[in-house]
């Protein structure tokens, strides 16, 4: 199980198939699920919002709201409040807390089992990254996995500066084998708070064949 890598003011909660009875979709939140959905995106997302639920609990809502969707797809939290949902093979993960505490904050898992083409590798990776990916031919997929997936999280917790995903390519990360993380840097700004050559650092655990991916940014740029 995977245990909350923040500190105690972040709300922090994993949420896995067998607690899927536990909860319940808000009239909101049901008419999120397009009816053409399949059984393991229904899955997904009730976990997902589960995990919110529990999330803003553990924070100190007693009711707390639906997690409704943005037009990008992104979760809208509570007025006031950063936080990102990953979900993948029947495990979900939350993590908000208060503006006034991160600019945001970034959450994403990955399986590490499957084959990942060449093709894909270039698409997501800068060279740099590429020759660490490719250095252990043996480990090639995990740190692909893990370039990959820490990037979904940075990119998650800069989303509330700009309202937009960025590219793979927008920024580039290094892993620190004595830190066991990535330092990353932008390679363009972020809004107003994060310029060009800002860095930021990634936590990369493996957990159960699973990577996951975490950041938390301050709440504004310290020059």
């Amino acid at each position: 199980m995977v245990s909350s890598p923040f500190p105690e003011y972040v709300g922090f909660a994993v949420k896995t198939i067998n607690d899927l009875g536990n909860y319940s979709l808000t009239p909101e939140e049901l008419k999120l699920i397009s009816p053409r959905a399949v059984e393991k995106r229904r899955i997904e997302f009730i976990l997902g919002r589960a995990a919110c639920n529990s999330a803003l609990r553990n924070i100190g809502f007693s009711s707390p709201p639906p997690v409704l969707r943005g037009k990008s797809n992104e979760p809208i939290w509570p007025e006031g409040y950063v936080g990102a949902i990953t979900h993948t093979k029947n495990i979900a993960i939350c993590a908000l807390c208060p503006r006034t505490k991160a600019g945001g904050i970034g959450v994403d898992l990955e399986e590490i089992e499957g084959d990942v083409s060449l093709d894909v590798y270039n698409i997501v990776c800068l060279d740099q990254e590429l020759k660490w990916v490719l250095k252990d031919q043996s480990q090639s997929t995990l740190r692909f996995k893990q370039i990959f997936s820490a990037k979904e999280a940075a990119f998650k917790a800069f989303y509330p500066q700009v309202h937009e995903f960025l590219n793979f390519k927008d920024a580039i990360l290094s892993w620190d084998d004595e830190e066991a993380r990535f330092f990353g840097e932008l390679l363009g700004p972020v809004g107003n708070a994060y310029p060009k050559g800002y860095g930021f650092e990634v936590g990369s655990l493996i957990v159960d064949g699973l990577v996951f991916s975490f950041i938390l940014l301050p709440p504004k740029c310290q020059l």
